[in-house]
């Protein structure tokens, strides 16, 4: 069970649909967090439900992964 959160779905989404690119493309948290300059802690806390994301790490994942957020979304 997911711990309550103030997490808009929408956001929750878009995290979701990160994970699910990060995995297909076999990349660990911990390197892509590396990759992009972000705490390695950050994206296991969003993917977690414990945090919310800001926009900019949000598109620092998407370049992170080769992936526009728009295609991220379609």
């Amino acid at each position: 069970m997911e711990p309550p959160s103030q997490i808009d779905p929408r956001e929750r989404t878009i995290i979701l649909a990160l994970k699910k690119e990060r995995e297909k493309q076999g990349i660990s948290a911990a390197e892509l967090a590396r990759k992009i300059g972000i705490g390695r802690n950050t994206i296991p806390n969003l993917e977690r439900n414990e945090a919310r994301p800001t926009l900019w790490v949000v598109l620092k994942l998407c370049d992170g992964l080769k992936i526009s957020l728009k295609n991220l979304l379609d």
